[in-house]
């Protein structure tokens, strides 16, 4: 069965609570979609944490699509979503440690002198982000150490932890998870 006519079918069945349908949907998406995200974050890892996301979105969104035939851009549209965001976060933390690094050599932002206000509001900051890391489990605050903090890649972390580098993606993705439902009761 070609790409072109058997997403159709899939996605029937993926639409129709078929856990088969489903998986071959998501097989099918994964091929078609990581040359494209690769290309466009030029990172493996990168690579293989957008399509996850966008897997996940497409099949917790399946009933929003209406129109069959636009399945493929509405899967490159969630993709694209999703790498814009990385892109975001990224140039985000960029600019925090940035910042850090500013304050930390005594400079500010604008007249020389820290802001009591920036100060308490980054303090009351990290305070809720480490109670909520401190609430996870021991595993998911390893993982999130591993990736986020030393910024080791999938198979490296699973060389540490002996396990596989998909069920080291799995373990991260849980880990965010939880994390920010527990930092979203802290808001």
């Amino acid at each position: 069965m070609n790409d072109e006519s058997g997403y159709i079918q899939f996605l029937a069945e993926a639409r129709s609570g078929g856990q088969a349908g489903r998986s071959r949907l998501a097989v099918l998406v994964w091929e078609r979609l990581y040359p494209f995200v690769l290309r466009t974050t030029q990172d493996r890892d990168a690579t293989e944490d957008v399509i996850q996301e966008t897997l996940l979105t497409m099949l917790c969104r399946l009933d929003s699509l209406r129109d069959g035939q636009r399945f493929w851009a509405w899967i490159y549209r969630i993709a694209w979503s999703k790498i814009q965001d990385r892109v975001r976060d990224r140039r985000l933390r960029s600019l925090h440690e940035t910042m850090v690094r500013q304050r930390g050599a005594g400079e500010s932002y604008s007249s020389g002198a820290p802001d009591p206000l920036d100060a308490q509001v980054h303090a009351e900051t990290l305070a809720q982000v480490s109670a909520a890391i401190a609430e996870l489990n021991r595993q998911q605050r390893d993982i999130l150490a591993l990736r986020c903090y030393e910024e080791l890649p999938y198979a490296e972390i699973a060389a540490r932890i002996r396990t596989s580098p998909d069920e080291v993606r799995v373990r991260f993705h849980r880990a965010k998870k939880s994390l920010k439902a527990r930092l979203a009761c802290c808001t």
